[in-house]
């Protein structure tokens, strides 16, 4: 699941209020909400994360932490045109890899990568502490 999926799903759940009743706050079907939650679907733009902040009312840190869990679950196109062979090789490897990864080496790969980021960049992929995503998820 993404981390907009898990982010979704436990802000929905702290604050009591089922799919369906989300749905229709949004003008959505409870279809939509429940792929969205399950990661099958990701949110389209902005604007849906804004009628989320709405619909429920977030306080600004749980605003904060929805945004920025969208930006982690945008669709990336890895590597980028320019980018050498071994890059390439690099990111079929990684993709292979993903699924057999442990949180512990999720946490590793993190804090290396933001070992080699700039620490004044907004949008730094990882970090090395935990996340609401790392967290056990809420069930639907």
């Amino acid at each position: 699941m993404s981390p907009f999926s898990v982010a979704l799903r436990q802000l929905r759940a702290e604050y009591d209020v089922a799919q369906g009743e989300l749905a229709d706050r949004l003008g959505l079907r409870q279809a939509y909400i429940s792929q969205l939650e399950r990661g099958a679907k990701l949110p389209k733009d902005k604007d849906l994360v804004r009628k989320i902040v709405q619909a429920l009312r977030l306080h600004p840190e749980e605003e904060a932490s929805l945004w920025r869990a969208f930006q982690a679950s945008r669709k990336f196109d890895f590597p980028p045109s320019d980018a050498p062979a071994a890059a390439y090789r690099y990111f079929a490897k990684l993709s292979d890899a993903l699924p057999r990864l442990s949180s512990a080496d999720f946490n590793t790969l993190s804090t290396f990568l933001d070992s080699v980021g700039d620490d004044n960049d907004p949008n730094k992929i990882g970090t090395s502490n935990p996340t609401p995503e790392s967290q056990a998820e809420v069930p639907m």
